[in-house]
This record gives structure tokens, sequence and C-alpha cells, in this order.
């Protein structure tokens, strides 16, 4: 099951990261709820490495794939 952090994307370009939810993709088919979410943009300075828009431009929600950091993982 793939995990996700919504991020969201201001008229000014601002993001921001909603940490306290996590969502969670039971698959990875098209059918998913996750189709409208078509425009990956790379993160610099942020937990994750890229998020998938459903916007191009302009403000918009945003899903990023959680990188669990390899010491978070083994403390499990």
């Amino acid at each position: 099951m793939a995990k996700y952090v919504p991020y969201v994307r201001t008229e000014q370009g601002y993001i921001e990261r909603s940490s306290y939810a996590i969502f969670n993709s039971p698959d990875s088919s098209s059918s998913s709820c996750l189709a409208p979410y078509i425009h990956e943009e790379q993160l610099v300075g942020w937990p994750e490495s890229k998020v998938y828009w459903a916007t191009k431009v302009g403000p918009s929600v945003g899903l990023a794939p959680l990188d669990l950091c390899p010491d978070y993982i083994a403390g499990r």
C-alpha cells in the first residue's frame, strides 16, 4: 500500500505540506483516486522528493509519495 502526504500550492506559488495527514492508496491502477494527480514537480527542501499536482499551474492540491527515512523504517 502506497502512502502519500498532501501538499497545497497557493495562487502565489507558495507550497505547504500537510504533515498531519497521510493518505493511503490501496493500489496504483489507472482507476485509482490518484488519477487526477498527473503533473509531477521535483521538490527541494522538503521531506519528499516529488509531488503530483492536480493542475499544472496556479492553486492546486497535490500528493507526494511518502519518503520514509531508513532510520524510521529500521525502528519499526
